[in-house]
């Protein structure tokens, strides 16, 4: 896993602080780590996004969205999951379909993960509850949290082509097959007319 800085965690080894000190400082790995589909297809280090500005993009996506097009969404509910939806990057880093991890084996090492960081805060089970939520669909939200995840990719894909990274349309293949409303193929469509010729 390519990483702009060792796990900030490593810092607080042996010595007590409070939860929120430290679950601050293993959340914030994910701005040390780079998403690795991008350094997989060649884009340097330098442009490649980290886990933490996609989690961001995502949240931001997930609040303009329910708010436009998805009045039946609870936006709070969205956002929450939205943010914390990679929190078990923080451990486990970012596994990719390359990683040739199993879906079961993947879920399990970021449940592991996820359950650490917020095991410790008081308001940990509702936060597990809901990444639980994100990873198996099982609300409206949650599966709109996924779809706009992957919608997220393609507009970093979009400015990445942009700048000159080439072809990326692989990842608007992955970002075809996730995407279920009208509302956001129809976002997605409208993406597509603004890529540049490669």
């Amino acid at each position: 896993m390519q990483t702009k800085a060792p796990p900030p965690i490593t810092h607080l080894q042996g010595r007590r602080t409070l939860p929120l000190i430290e679950a601050y400082f293993e959340l914030n790995h994910l701005k040390q780590l780079f998403r690795q589909g991008w350094l997989r297809v060649g884009l340097s280090r330098e442009r490649c996004e980290s886990v933490a500005e996609h989690s961001f993009g995502v949240a931001l996506l997930c609040l303009f969205l329910a708010d436009s097009y998805f009045p039946e969404a609870d936006a709070t509910k969205v956002v929450r999951i939205a943010l914390l939806h990679d929190l078990g990057e923080a451990y486990v880093g970012d596994i990719t379909p390359h990683d040739k991890v199993s879906r079961e084996e993947k879920l399990q090492r970021e449940r592991d993960a996820v359950e650490r960081i917020l095991a410790k805060l008081p308001r940990g089970a509702e936060y597990l509850a809901l990444w639980e939520e994100y990873e198996h669909g099982t609300s409206f939200e949650a599966r709109l949290v996924r779809q706009v995840d992957r919608l997220e990719m393609g507009l970093q894909a979009t400015i990445y082509e942009h700048q000159g990274a080439g072809d990326l349309s692989q990842f608007f293949a992955s970002v075809h097959k996730a995407l279920e409303t009208p509302e956001l193929k129809a976002v997605l469509a409208e993406l597509e007319t603004l890529r540049p010729s490669v």
